[in-house]
């Protein structure tokens, strides 16, 4: 009978050695998915502070390249303004030697001077209208350039921000996964 009860007794160790065997396999595959869970977490937080990087290097070629816009329309501006003073120095001093003849006791030699200035006007007219036209795009490529650093700015500054949070993300993240690993 003693043998029985011992046998009776081996199998029901046998038994709860085999449900406390599984329990145990369930429990570190339990801790597997979690570990695994946890590093795809971790994986998907690098994947952000990268997308945010890539922002960031674009906020900053958008800036960069908006001011050489700028930097090039500055010395197209300064050498129109140049030009702008040359050109009227070049039309004064065509015009100064006929307002001389203006006064000039012979008709037909006014008459003359009051044709040549005319000319000379509307000649300048037409050289101030196509300055006046490179003169403005100019200073709209200018524009946009300046357009182009303040939205490069902008987009630096929300890619910053969000960087900042994936930082966070993902050391929380790590934080979590080495603390999984640890109890493991």
């Amino acid at each position: 009978m003693l043998n029985i009860i011992t046998l009776f007794s081996m199998k029901k160790f046998t038994l709860l050695s085999i449900v406390a065997v599984c329990f145990w396999a369930i429990a570190v595959n339990a801790q597997d998915e979690k570990l695994q869970k946890l590093e795809a977490k971790v994986e998907a937080a690098k994947a952000k502070v990268e997308k945010a990087d890539a922002k960031i290097y674009s906020a900053d070629s958008l800036i960069t390249e908006g001011k050489r816009i700028m930097q090039d329309a500055s010395v197209d501006i300064r050498a129109l303004e140049a030009e702008q003073k040359q050109m009227e120095k070049a039309h004064f001093n065509e015009i100064k030697p006929l307002e001389k003849k203006l006064r000039s006791k012979d008709k037909d030699e006014v008459n003359s001077a009051k044709a040549e200035i005319k000319e000379s006007e509307n000649k300048f007219k037409e050289e101030v209208k196509q300055w006046n036209a490179k003169y403005k795009e100019a200073l709209k490529v200018y524009e946009n350039g300046q357009k182009m650093v303040a939205k490069g700015e902008e987009n630096m500054k929300k890619a910053k921000g969000e960087k900042k949070l994936a930082e966070d993300a993902l050391k929380e993240a790590q934080k979590a996964y080495e603390k999984a690993s640890k109890t493991k």
